[in-house]
C-alpha cells in the first residue's frame, strides 16, 4: 500500500508587530547610548583642553626660569612722538605684542618664534609698510596648543579686522586662540566686586600683567611697569589664575546662543587684545558689570564650551576647572595676585564659595 505524505517546510519570519518592537528597542538603546558617547567624547575634549592649559602654564614658568620674570600679558613700547624716526617700532606707532609670542620657544614652536620680529608690532606687514617684517604671516599659522577641541568651529576659524593705532592697520586670516589672560579687574567694576573705593586697577593685577614702557606712555593715560616676578604673587601661586578660556572667537556667543549679528576681531593668537579685565555680566546678556563671570559671553570674558565651567591655568603650573556658579567675589580674588585681604573673599575664598 502506498501512502502519500505531504511534508511542508516551516518558514520562520518576523511579524510586523515583532519588527516594530525590535525597532523600538533599538531606538531606545541608541537613545541611551548617544548621550553616553557624547559625554565620553566631551570628557576627552576637556582633557585635551586641560593638557593645552597645562602646557601654556608650564611654558610661562619656563619663561620665568629663563628671564626671572613671567611673560607679560601685553607688551607696549611707545616713543615720543609715536612712530617718529628712531622711536620704538618705527615706522609703526609703537611695538606691541601679545603674551603668546613669549611662550612659543617652550611649546616646540621655535620656528614661528624666530620668524616673528619683536622690533616691530604684531600687525607689521610689508603690504602695509614696504620693507617691514611680515609678522602677520607668522600669526596666520595655527598653533594647536592654543585651540580648545570643544570649540565648535575648531582651528578653521579665521580672524580678520582692522586695528587702529593712530592709523588703520588691517589684518587678515589670523589663526585663532581659545585662551586669554584675565590680567586685572576693569576700573568700572572694582567696587562691584567688593573692593573699596579708591582701589585702582594697578592694585589688582594678576600673575601675567602688562609690561609698558616708553616716553609716549602718557599719551595712553598710563605709566611704566615691568612684567611680574614670582615674588609679586603674594596671594600664592596656587591661588592666582594665570590663564583663562575665552573660546569661540571670532564668533560671538551669549550663553550657549550664537549671536550671528556680531563678529569679534581679537581672537587671533597673536593679537595683543587677548588680554582682558574682569567685568562679569548680567546672565543672558552682555551688560556689565554682573555676577555671571564664567560662560556668560565670550567678548573679553571667561568663556568655554565645557559644561558647567571653564578650564584655568594657575600660576603654580596646575590646572583647575572652575565652576560657572563660582561666587563672583571669589573669582575676582583668584584673579588678583596681591589681593592682600582687600575683601572677605580675598581673606578666605574657600569660606565664600
Amino acid at each position: 500500500m502506498k501512502v502519500n505524505a505531504l511534508k511542508g517546510s516551516a518558514r520562520v519570519a518576523f511579524t510586523l508587530v515583532e519588527l516594530l518592537v525590535v525597532i523600538a528597542i533599538i531606538g531606545i538603546l541608541v537613545g541611551l547610548l548617544l548621550p553616553a558617547v557624547q559625554a565620553a567624547r566631551e570628557a576627552a575634549r576637556r582633557m585635551s583642553c586641560s593638557n593645552n592649559m597645562k602646557q601654556i602654564a608650564l611654558s610661562a614658568l619656563n619663561h620665568e626660569s629663563a628671564y626671572k620674570r613671567l611673560p607679560p600679558s601685553l607688551y607696549v613700547d611707545i616713543g615720543l612722538p609715536p612712530g617718529g624716526s628712531g622711536q620704538p617700532g618705527f615706522p609703526y606707532p609703537a611695538i606691541v605684542h601679545c603674551w603668546s609670542i613669549y611662550l612659543l620657544p617652550y611649546m616646540e614652536q621655535t620656528q614661528l618664534y624666530s620668524a616673528y620680529d619683536q622690533q616691530f608690532p604684531w600687525f607689521s606687514s610689508p603690504t602695509l609698510v614696504p620693507g617691514t617684517p611680515n609678522n602677520q604671516a607668522v600669526l596666520q599659522n595655527v598653533v594647536p596648543t592654543f585651540v580648545c577641541p570643544s570649540t565648535p568651529s575648531g582651528a578653521n576659524r579665521k580672524i580678520n579686522g582692522t586695528y587702529t593705532f593712530g592709523a588703520p592697520f588691517p589684518f587678515t586670516n589670523f589663526a585663532p586662540t581659545d585662551y586669554a589672560t584675565n590680567s586685572s579687574i576693569n576700573p568700572g567694576s572694582i567696587t562691584f566686586f567688593g573692593y573699596a573705593s579708591g582701589t585702582t586697577q594697578n592694585d589688582l593685577f594678576s600673575a601675567l600683567g602688562p609690561e609698558l614702557k616708553g616716553a609716549g606712555l602718557p599719551l595712553l593715560g598710563t605709566t611704566a611697569r615691568r612684567a611680574n616676578t614670582i615674588a609679586f604673587i603674594l596671594d600664592g601661586t596656587s591661588n592666582t589664575i594665570l590663564m583663562c578660556e575665552d573660546a569661540g572667537r571670532p564668533e560671538q556667543y551669549i550663553g550657549r546662543t550664537l549671536d550671528s549679528t556680531r563678529y569679534l576681531r581679537d581672537g587671533g593668537w597673536g593679537h595683543h587684545e587677548n588680554d582682558y579685565g574682569l567685568d562679569g555680566a548680567v546672565a543672558g546678556s552682555r551688560t556689565s558689570p554682573g555676577n555671571c563671570v564664567i560662560n556668560c559671553h565670550n567678548d573679553n570674558e571667561t568663556y568655554s564650551f565645557h559644561t558647567g565651567g571653564a578650564t584655568h591655568g594657575m600660576t603654580d603650573g596646575g590646572v583647575q576647572f572652575l565652576s560657572a556658579t563660582i561666587s563672583p567675589q571669589v573669582y575676582a580674588a583668584l584673579i588678583t595676585a596681591q589681593g592682600s585681604g582687600r575683601t572677605p573673599a580675598e581673606i578666605s575664598p574657600q569660606t565664600q564659595e
